[in-house]
């Protein structure tokens, strides 16, 4: 099995090497690629990516693509969704980071089936309390009881942390609408109407972060406060 983990990264210097460290140090030893999209950066985000790469010696490959300028979130997602050469996809903000045990425990309900949509657990690094998980560790939905689930916030509409199903993004033409603010929402939304299968890791495998700064508070967690409803 091979998992693609897809990177957006616009103007996040101070954070970027954290997040790429965090893809370095996984405890997993499947096959592992790692897809950079730099959606038209104006620091120096990109160059510090680069630079630690260089001194890693790491089985995980690496690709950066690189966007002429600022096309949005979607649209640098989408980017990555086309490069994957996984068979399941992975979304990690480039302001976040996983654990080294995220990828070991997140395939674990894939040695049983492919299920389209694993969802595993998170922790808020910040000043705002999370919504804990409703589903309970091990659970298996099918068909509408995923969009039940979904409806009902028994887990979070963000796309990050959780494994997505290539073919079942590709056979469903499951790319994120540009142009719209909180496209996470539409996303998700789709993805539990369309998915027959979806299997759930209660354990923490995603540092999701709230910064109050005012540049970084305005452009990510106003964002991050309404996926998680808090």
């Amino acid at each position: 099995m091979k998992i693609s983990i897809i990177i957006s990264v616009y103007n996040v210097a101070p954070y970027i090497e954290d997040c790429i460290r965090s893809v370095l140090n996984q405890t997993w030893n499947g096959d592992i690629e790692c897809v950079i999209v730099d959606d038209g950066s104006t620091d120096n985000s990109i160059s510090l990516a680069e630079e630690l790469l260089v001194k890693t010696d790491s089985p995980i490959r690496f690709h950066i693509i690189r966007h002429e300028k600022n096309l949005g979130l979607s649209a640098a997602r989408n980017s990555g969704i086309n490069a994957a050469t996984g068979d399941y996809m992975y979304f990690l903000d480039s302001d976040d980071e996983i654990t080294s045990d995220c990828l070991e425990r997140i395939v674990q309900p894939l040695q049983d089936e492919l299920y389209d949509i694993v969802v595993s657990d998170y922790r808020i690094v910040g000043n705002y309390q999370k919504i804990p998980l409703q589903l309970v560790d091990g659970s298996i939905l099918r068909d509408r009881q995923i969009l039940h689930a979904y409806r009902k916030q028994d887990f979070y509409m963000m796309a990050v942390n959780k494994l997505y199903r290539s073919g079942f993004l590709r056979n469903n033409q499951l790319h994120f609408f540009s142009g719209i603010v909180f496209e996470d929402e539409l996303w998700s939304f789709q993805n539990a109407c369309m998915a027959k299968s979806l299997a759930v890791v209660g354990k923490i495998t995603y540092l999701y972060k709230i910064r109050m700064d005012s540049t970084t508070f305005s452009k990510f967690s106003a964002f991050k406060a309404r996926c998680l409803n808090v």
